[in-house]
C-alpha cells in the first residue's frame, strides 16, 4: 500500500504554497448549486486558491471574474450571495456580462473611455461549467474541461445533482487543521465507533468494496434498515423526488478536496475542504433534497421540522469531525513518521497517490 505522506506536509509552508500553484488553481472547485444562480443577476462568491471570485448569472449565462474591480480595486462583492447588478460598491462602476464596464459614473468628464478603453479594463475573467445542477469555476484559462476531469463520475454527479439539488442549507465553518486531514475523516468509516457512537454509527450497515476512477474514488455503505426507511417516510411526507439508483450511504470524493454524498436516494449532502492556510481549512458545506409535488408540505410546520432536524444532525456529526481533526492537527507536529494506513484506508491511500502526482506534475 502507498506509504502516507509525511507529517510535515500539514503544515509546511512551503508545502501549502505549492499545494496553491499545482493542485487548487488548475483544478476544478464548486462554488454553487444551479438553483442557486437561477435568476438573472444571482450570484455568489467564492474562493478560489486564495483569490476571491464571482459567479453570475447574466440573461441565463453564467460567468465568472475575479472579484476585484478595475477601477481601484475595491472588491465588487462582499456577501457570500444575492442578486444585483454587477457594480462596485465603492464609485458605482457596473459591468456588463463580458466583464467590462458599461456604467462609469462621470466618465466623459473625468476618464474620457472609448468602448475599446473600456474592454481594456475587463475583469479578469474565470473559467465556468456546469456538470448537472452542480456549478464549477476555475482560475486557470487552460487544462481539461470539467467533463473530462470528472470523467466516469461525470455522469452520476449529473444524474445526483438534478433528481437531488434542491438546497435548504448552505453554511461554512473554519477548521483549525490542515484541508488533507478533513478530506482524509471524510475517506474512511473506521472512526465511526469512537467518534460518531450515537450519531452516525447506528445509520450505518456494511461498508462495500471502495471503487477508484482516476485520482477519485467512491465508497459505497449500506445503511441500516430503520435509517433508510425513515429517510424515505420523509420522502413521502413532503413529496420530495428520489432515486432507485443510489439506496445506500453513497460517498463520492473528487479530487482534490470535494465530498458528494447520497443518503438513502433522498438526501445530497456536498462538501469541499478549501485550505485558508496550512494549518486552516474553511469547509463550505450545502444540504439538498429532490423537488417537492407537495411544496405546501414542504413549506409547512413539519417540512421546516424535517429539515431543521437534517440540519442539527448534520452540523453535529461535522462538528464531532472538526474536533478530532484539530486534535491530529496538533498530533502531525509530534509525529516523526508518516501514519500507517490499513487495509479499511485504501482511499485515503489513493488520495495520497494522486496527491503525489498532482504535486509531481505527474
Amino acid at each position: 500500500m502507498t506509504e502516507a505522506l509525511a507529517p510535515s506536509t500539514y503544515f509546511s509552508l512551503e508545502v501549502s504554497a505549492a499545494e496553491r500553484q499545482r493542485i487548487f488553481e488548475p483544478s476544478w472547485q464548486l462554488v454553487a448549486l444551479r438553483q442557486e444562480l437561477a435568476q438573472h443577476q444571482d450570484f455568489v462568491v467564492a474562493d478560489l486558491a486564495g483569490r476571491s471570485i464571482l459567479v453570475q448569472n447574466f440573461d441565463g449565462a453564467l460567468r465568472g471574474f475575479v472579484n476585484v474591480c478595475s477601477h481601484r480595486h475595491a472588491r465588487l462583492r462582499q456577501a457570500e450571495c444575492g442578486n444585483g447588478l454587477l457594480r462596485c460598491p465603492y464609485h458605482g462602476w457596473t459591468y456588463n456580462g463580458d466583464g467590462v464596464p458599461v456604467g462609469i459614473p462621470g466618465n466623459a468628464d473625468y476618464f474620457g473611455l472609448d468602448r475599446e478603453g473600456r474592454q481594456a479594463l475587463a475583469l479578469r475573467p474565470v473559467a465556468v461549467a456546469c456538470c448537472g445542477d452542480l456549478v464549477f469555476a476555475r482560475l486557470t484559462a487552460d487544462g481539461p474541461d470539467l467533463a473530462t476531469v470528472l470523467g466516469a463520475y461525470a455522469e452520476p454527479l449529473a444524474h445526483l445533482s438534478t433528481t437531488l439539488g434542491r438546497p435548504f442549507q448552505r453554511a461554512a465553518v473554519t477548521w483549525a487543521a490542515n484541508w488533507k486531514i478533513g478530506v482524509e475523516s471524510a475517506l474512511e468509516g473506521y472512526h465511526l465507533d469512537m467518534i460518531h457512537p450515537h450519531s452516525f454509527r447506528p445509520m450505518t450497515g456494511t461498508v462495500r468494496p471502495s471503487e477508484f476512477a482516476g485520482p477519485h474514488s467512491f465508497g459505497p455503505t449500506d445503511l441500516a434498515d430503520e435509517a433508510r426507511a425513515s429517510m424515505r417516510r420523509m420522502a413521502t411526507r413532503l413529496g420530495l423526488a428520489t432515486t432507485e439508483r443510489f439506496t445506500g450511504y453513497d460517498h463520492f470524493f473528487l479530487f482534490p478536496n470535494m465530498m458528494v454524498i447520497a443518503s438513502a436516494g433522498t438526501f445530497l449532502s456536498l462538501q469541499v475542504y478549501e485550505p485558508t492556510g496550512p494549518e486552516v481549512t474553511r469547509l463550505k458545506f450545502w444540504m439538498a433534497a429532490g423537488p417537492s409535488s407537495k411544496p405546501e408540505q414542504r413549506q409547512s410546520v413539519t417540512g421546516r421540522a424535517i429539515e431543521r432536524s437534517l440540519v442539527e444532525f448534520n452540523d453535529r456529526v461535522l462538528g464531532e469531525d472538526q474536533r478530532i481533526s484539530e486534535e491530529v492537527q496538533h498530533g502531525k507536529h509530534l509525529a516523526e513518521r508518516p501514519a500507517r494506513l490499513g487495509q479499511n484506508e485504501d482511499r485515503i491511500a489513493a488520495f495520497h497517490e494522486a496527491w503525489r502526482a498532482a504535486m509531481e506534475g505527474r
